[in-house]
């Protein structure tokens, strides 16, 4: 039985696409007018691929599958193997329970690789863009030792606790962006749109203005004029920013001085050695060598600096060192961190202590991070506060000085 694409129209004429399984093409048509459909086109899956291929240049194994949509993957593939399903059949199941039709190529792919004598594990390291490198060490550890089931079990678990700390990122980061553009637009509005209608009062009066009020009307004339262009020159700006920091010399200067900025460090530090500790916790529970272990979770950290120090730890762990003193002889890795580790390897509970290290890590991510939204809303306000303050101050102190100015 193999994979096919097809497309077909229903009862109301739409044309529908997806993929199914079947033992030949015919038998796929015939189920599909027994569905109610009429099969327009069905295509073996390898055949399709080939296709796409010859026509964009690109196959299944460029598709990037979302964290979130491969947790569901693996948490079912995990009960259907519990259910004491073969490969095969979990392979197919999760194919027909898939909903996005890229998901659904990439799964009947591996599952055509597997029906032809390939391992799950081979199958998906033909998938990088699909599955991380820790899925498929983790697999491939799991098959050899058969604890296959138990293994995506695990897995499916770091994925939740990923998709959940990279949620808590992305917040700590949306909330602040959102609060400044909204203080921002608030600002160019009073600037451009209220302060030009209310100093007209002004323009009959021969007196200087306050040096305040003059600024306040010579940026509003500014905005008013060229806002556009100065909007799109700060947009250039910081997509320029963007690219140049993108590139290894300045990142490793900017992740350099992350590390080295007090307030910015921990949290960076944080990040990393939770994503880091959580990683080396699934791969070493299931089974991987710890050097390999290592290898893997250095992609799994965002700042070069810590991962060069965590490539630095695994070359002196391939030399005996103990991973603990590894990591610390760094300096960059938190003391907790190193600690848990040290005493995992000392106790033979490795991979329990370093989970115990991730959670407790992340847990003191989570609390700075509630702290520094919770002040920083206050500190926003206080400062658009101060900001209003002195346009207010800038149109009305002239008004304090009419009488003066107007020579009654």
């Amino acid at each position: 039985m193999g994979a096919f694409e097809y497309q077909a129209l229903d009862a109301k004429g739409k044309t529908v696409k997806s993929i199914t399984t079947g033992d030949h093409a015919k038998q796929v048509r015939a189920e599909l007018r027994a569905q109610g459909l009429t099969p327009l086109e069905v295509k073996a899956v390898s055949e399709s691929v080939a296709h796409k291929s010859d026509k964009r240049g690109k196959t299944n194994s460029r598709v990037k599958i979302k964290v979130n949509d491969l947790s569901i993957i693996t948490r079912q593939m995990a009960t259907l193997l519990e259910s004491g399903m073969t490969v095969e059949e979990t392979l197919s199941a999760v194919v027909r329970q898939s909903e996005g039709h890229k998901i659904k190529s990439v799964m009947s792919d591996i599952r055509s690789l597997v029906t032809e004598g390939y391992s799950l594990s081979d199958a998906i390291g033909r998938y990088p863009n699909s599955f991380p490198e820790i899925y498929r060490a983790s697999i491939s550890a799991g098959e050899q030792s058969g604890t296959l089931d138990s293994v995506l079990d695990r897995l499916a678990d770091y994925l939740e606790e990923s998709h959940g700390l990279q949620q808590k990122i992305s917040q700590a980061i949306v909330y602040p962006i959102f609060l400044f553009f909204f203080c921002a637009a608030i600002l160019v509005i009073l600037i451009t749109a209220v302060v030009p209608k209310v100093v007209t009062v002004y323009e009959d009066i021969d007196k200087e203005l306050p040096a305040l009020t003059q600024f306040v009307i010579k940026l509003s004339d500014i905005l008013s004029q060229y806002g556009v262009i100065i909007g799109l020159g700060l947009i250039a700006i910081i997509i320029g920013i963007r690219y140049l920091f993108k590139q290894e010399k300045p990142q490793r200067w900017l992740h350099t001085l992350y590390i080295k900025t007090s307030g910015i460090k921990k949290m960076v530090q944080n990040i990393d050695s939770a994503r880091m500790a959580r990683t080396l916790s699934i791969m070493v529970g299931s089974g991987v060598p710890i050097l390999s272990s290592m290898r893997a979770s250095e992609g799994v950290m965002s700042n070069v600096v810590l991962r060069d120090d965590l490539q630095k730890a695994t070359e002196e762990v391939a030399q005996g060192v103990p991973i603990g003193r590894a990591l610390e002889r760094n300096g960059n890795f938190p003391p907790l961190l190193v600690h848990m580790v040290t005493s995992g390897e000392n106790s033979g509970r490795l991979g329990h202590m370093l989970d115990k290290a991730a959670t407790a890590t992340e847990n003191e991510m989570q609390t700075r991070i509630s702290m520094m939204v919770s002040l920083l809303g206050p500190i926003m306000i206080l400062v658009m506060g101060s900001l209003v303050l002195v346009i207010i101050l800038a149109i009305l102190t002239p008004m304090f000085q009419l009488n003066d100015l107007i020579n009654l």
